[in-house]
């Protein structure tokens, strides 16, 4: 007999929950997106990611905050991924250019779904959360911003 998960296109895993993976930067709205998966028994595994521009989590004043403890506090998993070289190469030449101002750009977001994406297929999980906020930064890659 098909259960609600699997008409829904979940697979159902050992777990017998939905899996995913959670762009986690440590802020907010990345931390409450991956409560509400808890909450409703899906199974979270968050990555963090790190470039060269001061990305040590272990600082206060970096770009990501440390992961760890919140994934302590509430029961999720955490992988640290290291962006490196490919990071760089798109700040050199971005594909969808340069923002007036320093930004989150459309070309280093493609970079986290794609490497979340193959990790999620590594772990074998169902769907990607991001927290993103609708329309918080709808211009972030236009030069006139």
């Amino acid at each position: 007999m098909e259960t609600a998960k699997e008409r829904k296109g979940l697979k159902i895993h050992k777990t017998g929950k939905a899996k995913a993976v959670a762009l986690l930067s440590g802020g907010l709205d990345s931390t409450l997106a991956i409560l509400v998966m808890l909450r409703q028994g899906i199974d979270v595994t968050a990555i963090t990611f790190l470039t060269h521009f001061g990305c040590d989590i272990t600082d206060s004043s970096s770009c990501s905050h440390n992961p760890m403890p919140v994934a302590k506090e509430f029961g999720f998993k955490v992988k640290l991924s290291h962006l490196a070289d490919k990071f760089i190469e798109i700040v050199k030449n971005p594909g969808f250019g340069h923002g007036k101002n320093m930004n989150p750009c459309i070309d280093c977001r493609i970079l986290m779904l794609r490497e979340a994406k193959v990790f999620m297929d590594l772990i074998g999980a169902d769907f990607l959360v991001t927290g993103e906020v609708l329309g918080q930064r709808p211009m972030s890659q236009r030069k006139e911003c």
